[in-house]
């Protein structure tokens, strides 16, 4: 039997993964009243798949065959395709009690008692012998996880019910990873694995991205995907704690037309969480790598095997964390939204007064974020939503540049951005996500880096050390030179894995010269690429996907997407595997359905002149030289004091592009 095109357009809106138009619950509502009255359509799969309630086991076997024999004419398919790299990839799933973690800041309204996620990392390939136990796509409890999916989308209790029993073959969708496998020996020169922390969006969670994660992981990183407590899933289930019962956090209703003060104000307490999970995230990291034992409440059984498996002490002392700049930050839609305001929050807080509003995330001294993000911090940004950006309490936030354009850092050249076309066709959001990670033109970089060397022979602060190209080289002293040099390195290529490394001897911070990275910002999309396209949804429905979206091809869409991602992390210095794939960030559209979008004041004049004149974001900028240093003034910008400080006369701000998304 194939399913109604009514039907189709309302199970693609269910694995739609963001929601950001009341449009899609009317969707969902219409379709389902044009399949037929909702009590029936529910009547009729009781019917089909559950028969009496007292049925005996055989006949619920029979009902579920004949569940699965109905979805067959859109047949969704039951696992994703191996992962692009050439590392075979673990899986572990993690949650933590906070109690057991250093407090990175104090803990925002409704944070929750533990902090989850899954890691994914390059393993050793279990033999045959080994019980390599299936990892599901839909955690447990299935049934109540699709349910609460459907109702986030706006459905009704019985509706939400109904759509529960559809998919019977969604449960057995497995990734193409192994649990708890043993972590791979690091093929990095340092011996240790780089770090990626990503961020997921709206109606997402730890597994709606396993497929971008898992590919990431396949050519050599350890990827941490957190779940968000902060209403912006369907569900998230938390579990017990020594002082804690085990509940469940249910998903928070917030209005996306008309974005109102109140709109901001939620946005703004669900990134409080987000920052606070990510730098707990982080800290658990440092614990986990310091050889601590984790108190794991999620003891990664399965109902194959109920004995518990402790995997986290192999993660001891291989990861490479404690550098700064060298975790790589990561999100999708809102996700993606989350890694800009952390990075911002975390770099520029020493600034932020009290008339700047109210800070998302106000970092303890000691906390061990705060050293490792610096401007060599790599952003990779997918399909980014804008709207949270511009929240009037953190105009602060939006006034500042990436940290990439620090003096001393790589000018945006670390910080890549990946819309889809529909996104791209968003002329508000678009210019969201250009002012976001644009340089701060027309003049230079803001005078953030020169706080970070002093005289020589002087002790740098405690929050400024690590900055060395090597922890075992750090003396915690300012370098003799005020300006860091980048070492002279060469690529070779590893006849095993093809992992970029740099030259023997040396301890250099990248596998690249500085000045032979592509130029950034980096911004693209992918022609016919829908929002959920990044997500797992788009490979996993690619029939009902086309027929709705008219989205093409998932299976390359991921795959430029994760090409762009290495790549970008292969210039920053980070070492991955594979061959060079500077083809990826040209612009020249030398790459099918890779399509550059011009993101600085000399590209959009190349292309689109006046482009983004609507738009008002002011910056401070400074091009003219004083004849002596001038005294630093409170009502300067950090950057304006450094600026004064070293004999150069703040200007007249200066107005740039930048406009708000309405709706």
């Amino acid at each position: 039997m194939m399913i109604s095109t009514p039907l189709a357009k309302a199970i693609c809106v269910c694995v739609t993964l963001e929601v950001h138009d009341e449009d899609y619950h009317q969707v969902w509502q219409a379709s389902l009243t044009r399949v037929g009255n909702v009590s029936r359509f529910h009547s009729r799969f009781e019917h089909m798949c559950r028969g009496p309630h007292d049925a005996t086991l055989s006949n619920k076997r029979r009902g579920e065959a004949a569940m699965a024999s109905f979805f067959t004419g859109w047949n969704p398919i039951k696992y994703f395709p191996e992962y692009c790299g050439p590392f075979d990839v673990g899986t572990v799933d993690v949650e933590i009690p906070v109690s057991d973690l250093p407090s990175p800041a104090d803990a925002p309204e409704d944070a929750q008692p533990t902090v989850a996620f899954r890691i994914f990392y390059p393993c050793d390939k279990p033999s045959k012998y080994d019980a390599d136990r299936p990892v599901r796509w839909i955690p447990q409890p299935q049934r109540a996880t699709i349910a609460a999916f459907a109702k986030f989308l706006g459905a009704k209790e019985k509706v939400a019910s109904a759509v529960s029993y559809l998919p019977q073959q969604l449960y057995w969708i497995k990734l193409p990873a192994h649990r708890n496998a043993k972590l791979r020996e690091p093929q990095a020169s340092i011996g240790k694995w780089p770090v990626t922390v990503f961020s997921h969006g709206l109606a997402g969670s730890r597994n709606a991205y396993s497929q971008i994660c898992g590919d990431l992981a396949s050519n050599g990183m350890v990827v941490i995907a957190l779940d968000h407590r902060d209403g912006s899933s369907p569900i998230q289930y938390v579990r017990a704690t020594s002082k804690t019962e085990a509940h469940i956090v249910n998903p928070v209703r917030i209005s996306h037309s008309p974005v109102t003060k109140e709109v901001y104000d939620a946005r703004d307490k669900q990134l409080r969480i987000r920052l606070w999970e990510m730098s707990l995230a982080y800290e658990a990291l440092v614990k986990i790598d310091k050889g601590y034992r984790i108190e794991n409440l999620d003891d990664n059984t399965s109902r194959l095997r109920k004995e518990r498996s402790e995997v986290l002490l192999q993660f001891s002392d291989v990861l490479d964390i404690h550098r700064p700049g060298r975790v790589t930050w990561a999100g999708h839609s809102f996700g993606a939204a989350t890694s800009v305001q952390l990075l911002k929050s975390i770099y520029y807080y020493k600034d932020r007064t009290a008339s700047d509003g109210r800070p998302l995330i106000i970092p303890h001294a000691d906390a061990a974020i705060i050293q490792q993000i610096a401007p060599e911090s790599p952003a990779l940004l997918l399909d980014m939503w804008g709207l949270a950006l511009k929240s009037p309490e953190q105009t602060y936030l939006w006034e500042r540049p990436m940290p990439s354009y620090a003096v001393g850092g790589p000018n945006g050249s670390n910080v890549l951005a990946v819309l889809s076309e529909a996104f791209q066709n968003w002329k508000d959001n678009l210019n969201l996500n250009k002012a976001a990670i644009a340089k701060p033109s027309h003049s230079r970089r803001p005078s953030i880096a020169p706080r970070l060397t002093r005289e020589r022979g002087k002790l740098l602060p405690q929050w400024a050390r690590l900055r060395a190209p090597s922890p075992a080289s750090d003396s915690g002293y300012a370098s003799s030179s005020a300006a860091r040099s980048t070492p002279q390195l060469t690529r070779q290529s590893s006849m095993s894995t093809g992992l970029t490394t740099p030259s023997a001897g040396s301890s250099g911070l990248s596998a690249r010269l500085s000045n032979d990275r592509t130029p950034g910002p980096h911004m693209f999309y992918v022609e016919t690429s829908q929002h959920f396209n990044q997500s797992d949804f788009g490979i996993l429905f690619p029939w009902i996907a086309y027929r709705v979206s008219k989205a093409q091809d998932p299976a390359t869409i991921l795959e430029l997407n994760t090409r762009a991602m290495v790549q970008v992390l292969r210039e920053a210095g980070i070492e991955v595997a594979g061959d060079d794939d500077a083809e990826i960030l040209n612009k020249d559209g030398s790459v099918p359905r890779w399509v550059s979008i011009p993101v600085n004041d000399d590209e959009q004049q190349a292309t689109k002149p006046g482009a983004l004149s609507a738009i008002n974001r002011k910056l401070s900028v400074t091009s003219t030289r004083s004849s002596g240093p001038r005294p630093a003034r409170e009502s300067m910008t950090m950057g304006q004091k450094m600026e004064a400080q070293d004999g150069v006369a703040p200007e007249a701000q200066l107005e740039l592009p930048v406009n708000g998304v309405q709706g």
